[in-house]
This record gives C-alpha cells, structure tokens and sequence, in this order.
C-alpha cells in the first residue's frame, strides 16, 4: 500500500512536456535582457523608418509625367541615332545598337525628387531579416548561458532529470517566439513599404510589366528572410550550450563567420557554395546566388576566368540549417553525458 502511493506520489511530481513549455516561454518573456533588446528593436526600428521618411521626397503627378516625357524624348533619340548609324554602309544591328524600350528604361532616373525606389524594398526586407536573426542569436545565446553561469542549469535538473526533455523545451520556446517576432517584423516592414510608396516614393504601377508580380515578389524574400532566424538562434543556442559562455559564443561565431570563412574563400573560391555566409545569401536572394570558383580555361573563348557556381535558394537553406543542426547535434550530445554537478 505505502508503495503503491510512493509510486503514485513520484508520477504526479514528475512535471509533463506542457508544463515544462508553459514556465520557459514564462521565463523567457520575463528576462530583462528579453525586455531591454524588445524596446532596443523598436526603437531602432522607429529611427530608421524615421530616417527614411526624411530622406525620401514626395513625387507628385506632375514629378512623373516630366520624366515621363523626357524618358520618351531620350528613346525618341535613341532611336533616331540607331536609324542614323544603320543608314552607314557597312554597319550592323550590333555596332549600332538597341532600342531600349519603356520597361529597359525605368523612370526614376528622370525624377528629380528622391523618391523612395520600389527596388529598395527587398533589401531591407533582408536588412529586417538579418537584424532580427541577430536579435535571435543573441537571445538564445544568453538564455542558455545565464543558465550556466548562474548554476541554474543544476537546478533544472533537480525539477527535470530527463536532459532531453529539458532541452527540448527551451529550443521549442525559443523558437516560437523568435519566429513568431521575426514574422511580425517583416508583416509590419511590409506595411511600412507599401505606406513609403504611397506617400514618399514611386508607385509601384511605374515598373510597368514587372508591377504585378512586384508585392509576391516582396512576400516570398520576407518568408525566407523570416526563416533565417531559426538556424541563426540554433547556432547561438548550440554554440553558447557548449561552450558555456554567451561572450565566448558570440566571439566565436564573429570569428568563424568574418575570419574564417573569408580566409577558406580566399584559399579556395569554390568552397563558397557550402559555407554559412553564401548559403544565407543564397536563401534570401531571389533566384539564389552566383559565385565565382577557382580560374578556368574556357576552350571556346581561349580565355582563363573563374568559373561561375549558382547557389540556388534550396541549397542554401540547406546548408545553412546543417551548419545549424550539427552544432545543436554536438551540444546536446555534450548536454547529455556530461556530468553536470
């Protein structure tokens, strides 16, 4: 009898998956370095969107039926100098030229104003993307690392003795809400794109053929540019578990990424296409990226130059999220069988 209620006893203090996800997102959310880098982000974001406001001019109707009309006028003489040089005997469609057409020829070079440009609303979707993976590796590095430097992790352990499920929770934590926060940024630079536009910039009806497929465009970098943070907060998670310091973790991710890599692509360029830095690049960019390897012998132009390597956005995501997993792999590993007291 006294058994059966020992046993019944140890099952009801054992705390279950749910309770253990409930009191780290309440930890979480109450840390004070998650509240000050919180109000840090807002306010950068505040001052850079505020930078922008002032930086960029209105374009009225009138603004852009002038530069239409001198848009016009300069293919007018475009053309007229393409005709002139074809009436030359001996000259051909390749010396003399194209005609540029409305669409080659685009209309902000003609504005007087400085209007906010459509073309920059992707790369600071990515700036938003790689500010809030910062963000991210520096949280999760200093969760984890406070743990460890405050003996917590001891405790833990005394409530939660299954390491796994431990860990489990934190990563699953941490993640939900950096990804939900990442997501947040690139709904609310979205809305900050579209109002820049309307009342500081272009429209967007301005890039002609390109106009419909110019918002989808937008929404598909700011998902990949939102998914960065996940590999990104598991490599500062990993790293920071194992080594456990958080300014350790952090000097050796900088070194690893500004170093490291810099020195593996000056030795040799066709690694480019499996580090983490191209790979991140690669992901975010629109079609992936193009790299140049090691120097080649083109047969048919008779020349050496450096082979072009296309890292495409699959290959990228793919490989960043290794670099990210084999370090969390190797961490939890440690985690396990180390003997914590």
């Amino acid at each position: 009898m006294t058994a059966t209620l020992a046993h019944r006893g140890d099952r009801t203090s054992v705390p279950t998956f749910g309770r253990l996800l409930v009191v780290e997102f309440l930890r979480l959310g109450r840390r004070r370095f998650t509240k000050v880098l919180f109000a840090l982000s807002i306010i950068g974001y505040l001052l850079a969107v505020g930078f922008l406001w002032q930086s960029h001019s209105k374009v009225t109707a009138g603004d852009l039926a002038q530069a239409t009309a001198q848009r016009n006028q300069q293919i007018v003489e475009i053309r007229q100098g393409v005709a002139d040089c074809l009436k030359v005997a001996g000259n051909t469609e390749q010396q003399c030229g194209t005609v540029p057409t409305e669409q080659e020829f685009p209309i902000d070079q003609f504005v007087s104003a400085n209007p906010f440009q459509p073309r920059d609303v992707q790369p600071y979707a990515m700036a938003v993307g790689a500010a809030v993976s910062l963000a991210g590796f520096m949280l999760a590095a200093t969760f984890i690392g406070a743990e460890w430097s405050s003996k917590n992790i001891v405790a833990w352990l005394f409530y939660e003795p299954r390491r796994l499920r431990l860990m489990w929770a934190k990563l699953l934590a941490l993640s939900g809400v950096v990804l939900v926060l990442s997501v947040i940024a690139q709904v609310l630079w979205n809305v900050t794109a579209r109002l820049l536009l309307s009342s500081r910039g272009v429209p967007v009806s301005t890039l002609g053929a390109d106009a419909a497929q110019f918002w989808p465009d937008v929404v598909h970098v700011q998902i990949r540019a939102a998914l960065v943070v996940v590999p990104v907060m598991l490599l500062g998670f990993g790293l920071a578990n194992l080594i456990k310091n958080t300014a350790a973790a952090l000097g050796v991710a900088f070194v690893y990424l500004a170093v490291v890599e810099s020195v593996l692509r000056a030795i040799s360029p066709s690694l480019q296409p499996y580090q983490f830095t191209t790979s991140l690049l690669a992901w975010v960019n629109k079609g992936g990226l193009t790299v140049y390897g090691d120097l080649v012998y083109d047969q048919k132009n008779g020349y050496v130059q450096p082979l072009e390597i296309h890292v495409s956005n699959l290959h990228g995501g793919i490989t960043m999220m290794a670099y990210a997993l084999v370090v969390l792999a190797v961490s939890i590993a440690w985690f396990r069988r180390r003997d914590i007291a």
